[in-house]
């Protein structure tokens, strides 16, 4: 049979179909990315919400502990001005030797039932003022209700002759106590008890000097100058003319073997102005 024309026996050979550029790993490639960059920008928001609320609480924890610091000072000044827990009820007396604890303290009764807090220093001054054998004091408070008043007493050095009754002074001239009779263990000073007079000014340094066996030996004592000061020995008067406050130690060394040598049978005149060179006569 005759075939069309235009026909072929020959079948058709297959047509190489070309590939297409696959597309598949780039998609995938960019659903990764997009994966990471959701997964990295929820990352950042947590981290910034969890960073914003760290410090709202750090802000409201700071805030509670100053609420807190401010209420326990208030409740603090509360209690030591205003609780009766914390009042003054026992007064200790430490450092008297002349004075009686007992009349200190009742010096301070006024104070008693105050809250510790307001019992300063200048109240408790102000109470023991009249006590004029006082010179200085220190306090502490011990709770929950305990002062306690350490007190330095002025020392007497000797007393003044003034209408018949004897006034015991300080080396500042401050009026201690009077006695209708000469005070045993101290001397007569025999000027005016005048802080502002050299004389006196002399002889309260040389007796705050003396040591306490020669001060006891002192019967009267008087001054011209600052360097003149003379004074008699009690049971033996002896006149001991002891100059100036100056090398106060030597002085008394030398004093105390002379008296030793010149006994008390009869009165000498001990001159210790120069410790170096000791000088004994007699009176007369």
């Amino acid at each position: 049979m005759d075939r069309p024309e235009g026909f072929s026996s020959q079948k058709p050979s297959p047509t190489k179909s070309r590939r297409q550029p696959s597309v598949a790993p780039r998609t995938q490639t960019t659903k990764r990315e997009q994966k990471a960059a959701t997964a990295a920008r929820v990352r950042a928001e947590k981290q910034e919400l969890n960073s914003f609320t760290h410090a709202s609480r750090l802000r409201k924890r700071r805030w509670a502990l100053s609420l807190g610091s401010v209420g326990a000072l208030l409740g603090g000044v509360v209690l030591l001005t205003l609780s009766p827990a914390l009042s003054l009820q026992t007064v200790v007396i430490e450092g008297a030797e002349r004075l009686e604890p007992g009349d200190i303290a009742e010096a301070l009764n006024p104070l008693q039932g105050e809250p510790l807090a307001r019992v300063s220093t200048e109240r408790v001054g102000a109470a023991l003022a009249p006590i004029t054998l006082i010179q200085a004091f220190e306090t502490r408070i011990v709770p929950p209700g305990t002062l306690v008043v350490t007190i330095s007493e002025r020392k007497p050095i000797g007393a003044v002759s003034s209408n018949s009754t004897y006034t015991v002074v300080d080396a500042a001239g401050v009026e201690l106590w009077d006695t209708p009779a000469p005070p045993s263990g101290l001397p007569l000073i025999l000027v005016a008890a005048d802080a502002e007079s050299p004389s006196f000014i002399s002889i309260s340094r040389v007796l705050l000097a003396l040591p306490e066996e020669l001060l006891t030996q002192v019967e009267g004592v008087t001054a011209t100058t600052l360097d003149d000061v003379r004074f008699t020995i009690r049971g033996a008067s002896h006149e001991v003319v002891w100059g100036s406050s100056d090398r106060v130690r030597e002085k008394a060394r030398v004093l105390t073997a002379a008296l030793r040598a010149a006994g008390s049978d009869t009165s000498q005149i001990i001159d210790v102005t120069t410790p170096d060179s000791l000088v004994i006569r007699s009176k007369g």
